[in-house]
């Protein structure tokens, strides 16, 4: 899967993106057309990115880590000869080689079976947790980044990525509670839902729970105001 601006290969290690020269849009534009083309062999999948002296900010390298996202891909490394690529990486928490095997999970969290864990930091675009208890985490979920409970999910911040609940035993009784509730996809068991109109549109914003009722998700007042 080869051409001039986009080069995406197969490794032991994941899938390894080798971006060339030429505009960022174009190039953006044609990885998303690699993506879509081959969804299935993508979904599930983590990418480390190869930029070599391309200088890229932290709001490029998160364009790159919703995109991925969009087609269930997570990015965890971008590896780079330009400093200033290599700082907005480490910015965004991602790894900076792709030569260490031991990082491929860096950012995809798997602990131990145990009730609960706290999270007390944001999670970035490309970054996973994944935890068969209750999650609870102080700060935001972006675009991109995922959180996936066999419990329920507790957001001290805004949710803007995916969250799924109810993985476990406790399915459709698991809940999804944020101070603003505005995630790209939300489950909670085998049930699916997004954004509810208002947040996407603009309108007031408050701490919401997210739970099933009648077999369909619904989002209520969290905190009494």
């Amino acid at each position: 899967m080869t051409s001039e601006r986009v080069n995406i290969k197969g490794t032991s290690d994941g899938l390894i993106i080798t971006l060339g020269a030429g505009a960022w849009s174009q190039i953006m534009q044609e990885l998303s057309v690699h993506l879509g083309q081959k969804a299935s062999f993508f979904k599930g999948g983590r990418v480390g990115l190869k930029v070599g002296p391309r200088r890229l900010t932290t709001h490029q390298l998160e364009s790159v880590g919703e995109l991925l996202g969009q087609h269930s891909v997570s990015l965890w490394a971008v590896e780079s000869d330009e400093p200033a690529t290599q700082q907005a990486t480490n910015e965004l928490g991602l790894e900076v080689s792709l030569s260490a095997r031991q990082s491929v999970d860096a950012h995809s969290t798997r602990l131990p079976k145990g009730n609960s864990i706290v999270i007390r930091r944001t999670l970035r675009s490309g970054q996973i947790i994944t935890h068969p208890g209750d999650v609870v985490i102080i700060g935001d979920v972006n675009p991109g980044a995922e959180v996936k409970a066999g419990g329920s999910i507790i957001i001290w911040g805004r949710l803007r990525g995916l969250a799924h609940a109810g993985l476990g035993e406790v399915g459709d009784k698991a809940i999804v509670c944020a101070l603003q509730l505005a995630p790209t996809q939300l489950r909670i068991s085998s049930h699916i839902s997004r954004a509810p109109a208002y947040t996407e549109n603009g309108g007031e914003v408050f701490p919401e729970m997210a739970l099933v009722e009648n077999n369909q998700i619904v989002a209520e007042a969290w905190i009494d105001q």
